[in-house]
């Protein structure tokens, strides 16, 4: 009795095999994709659509979804009897580049220059840039991004959000942070040093905006080792700079 028991487990597995085998895709989800990448994924797993099941190798779909540009990574797994699922984890655009052509690109958080978008997306970067419209290296771009990752981990989210560009002198190399109320000077491009600066600037603004009027300050010099300067419009009344210490 035994015997035939497990025989007969057997054999109804074998058949729901075969059944399973001979089930046609009905449903494709995408799970993570935003404007970035929605439509590129789409466009590669439409095929799967009334697929059989037994004609599908999951590992090469993924590698199809990881091969778009704004895809990191990709899960792909079947879900239900007749359904597939495909879970995208996008690149994170953290910066603007103009290329020389002069699109605007989006750059993720290694350096990498992404390709224009198909989908309008909201992502409130700030752009990267070289003094008077020098184009930018790859090389400088990375550097760059790497300042700009250090600033998201350092900086207070308010103060990192309010960075509109961040401009490189490629003859000095001296790196500049353009907000909507001021500049900040961070002097040569340097992880270590520019890692310290900003580090010296969150300090200092948790501090000062208790106690000074940051809206009349035009520039926040941060090239001296926890020294900051500030320069003070010429139409508010005050002093023209102004030491303290971070």
């Amino acid at each position: 009795g035994l015997v035939v028991a497990l025989l007969a487990l057997i054999f109804l597995s074998f058949m729901a095999s075969q059944w399973k085998e001979r089930q046609r895709i009905a449903g494709i989800h995408i799970v993570g994709a935003t404007g970035l990448s929605r439509i590129a994924v789409q466009h590669a797993v439409d095929t799967l659509l009334y697929r059989k099941t037994k004609t599908i190798t999951l590992a090469t779909v993924r590698q199809s979804v990881e091969h778009i540009p704004y895809v990191r990574s990709a899960a792909v797994y079947f879900t239900g009897v007749r359904d597939i699922c495909i879970d995208v984890r996008e690149r994170l655009p953290v910066a603007h580049v103009v290329r020389s052509e002069g699109e605007l690109r989006y750059v993720d958080e290694f350096g990498t220059v992404l390709p224009v978008v198909q989908e309008r997306t909201a992502h409130n970067v700030p752009l990267l840039v070289g003094m008077s419209g020098v184009p930018l290296s790859s090389e400088q771009v990375e550097a760059m991004v790497r300042i700009l990752n250090q600033a998201a981990r350092v900086l207070d989210p308010r103060l990192y959000q309010a960075s509109s560009e961040v401009r490189l002198d490629t003859r000095t190399r001296c790196v500049d942070v353009i907000t909507d109320e001021a500049v900040w000077r961070l002097g040569r491009l340097h992880p270590e040093r520019t890692a310290e600066a900003l580090a010296d600037m969150n300090v200092f603004w948790k501090d000062a905006t208790r106690s000074l009027r940051l809206a009349s300050v035009e520039e926040v010099d941060l090239r001296w080792r926890h020294q900051i300067v500030l320069r003070y419009r010429k139409d508010v009344g005050q002093p023209t700079t102004q030491g303290a210490s971070a």
